[in-house]
């Protein structure tokens, strides 16, 4: 039986993934920023967003500048939004063509990799070593109890679960 954390964890699952697909028909961010694409598609000149942001002639060609390099803030992107009668929406999704499970099922495998190479030098030693389809097998197995489980370590670098 499903925990209410589980339960949670797929509705938001579900909710990113259906997001995901609808931004994957989206260019983003498109050349030139999507202040500059909402001003244009308004017909707005940039002197006139500048006016209405309450700044120099010249404050939408720099916040256009720092949208483009990465270095505009969330607030900043907020107010010219609202400037321009519009909203902002933000999201973090996964890759295009990916799932929130995919991500969650591709560290699985990672950790419980891990896990394999730690035990494999032991039992090397002892020669012990399990063949390439055991180990795969074994893999398999550990990803899936790591998925059940989703212990506290889970997404922390270098630290297999036991």
């Amino acid at each position: 039986m499903s925990s209410i954390k589980q339960i949670e964890q797929a509705q938001l699952q579900q909710q990113i993934d259906a997001l995901n697909a609808a931004l994957s028909q989206t260019e983003t961010p498109p050349a030139g920023g999507w202040i500059r694409r909402m001003r244009k598609a308004l017909g707005m000149s940039g002197a006139a967003l500048s006016k209405r942001l309450g700044g120099s002639r010249t404050q939408a060609a720099n916040l256009e500048r720092y949208e483009r390099d990465d270095g505009i803030s969330l607030r900043s992107l907020r107010e010219v939004a609202e400037a321009m009668g519009c909203r902002l929406v933000y999201a973090i999704v996964p890759p295009p063509g990916s799932t929130v499970e995919q991500l969650m099922s591709e560290q699985a495998r990672r950790r419980a990799r891990q896990q394999i190479a730690a035990a494999a030098t032991h039992m090397a030693l002892e020669q012990q070593s399990l063949s390439a389809a055991n180990q795969q097998a074994e893999i398999e197995r550990i990803s899936r109890q790591l998925l059940q489980k989703l212990p506290r370590d889970f997404w922390d670098p270098e630290s297999p679960s036991q």
